[in-house]
């Protein structure tokens, strides 16, 4: 910044001296006008016009800049809620994932509490018609003894 200011600076002392050195009065043709001027004026008038649309040049580019810069950080800051929103959700269904998770090992627990119960009732429904077969058998067998 400072080097840009001290060529600037030089540059402009030159031009100083320049048109210091070359006063003498100048004709200039602008459009359809003519005018008589000292050559010092016209350098000076033709740098200042410079120096005035470079100015208005920066400062619109500064404002526009200025104002992608607000819209990037408005997008930022949407999408950081989103982002917040987002991991919100993610830890809830973490969260539900370890309560579907812990749902289901009980289940499985029952399912195999139910299964072995089934086990064991068929065992029993096994073992009670064998023994109800052999009544059968026994009541049979005493039935046709009393009929002899």
């Amino acid at each position: 910044m400072q080097i840009g200011f001290i060529a600037t600076l030089v540059i402009a002392i030159f031009v100083a001296i320049f048109a210091i050195q070359n006063g003498g009065p100048v004709d200039v043709d602008l459009f359809l006008a003519q005018y008589q001027m000292p050559l010092a004026l016209l350098i000076m008038s033709c740098i200042i016009i410079g120096a005035v649309i470079v100015l208005i040049l920066g400062a619109s580019r500064q404002f526009k800049k200025r104002s992608e810069t607000k819209e990037v950080k408005n997008k930022m800051k949407t999408y950081e809620s989103e982002k917040i929103q987002s991991e919100n959700s993610i830890k809830a269904l973490e969260t539900e994932v370890q309560t579907l998770k812990d749902n289901n090992a009980a289940l499985i627990a029952k399912v195999t509490e139910l299964e072995e119960k089934n086990k064991f009732n068929q065992d029993t429904v096994a073992t009670l018609t064998k023994e109800l077969d052999s009544l059968k058998i026994e009541t049979k067998i005493d039935e046709g003894v009393g009929i002899n």
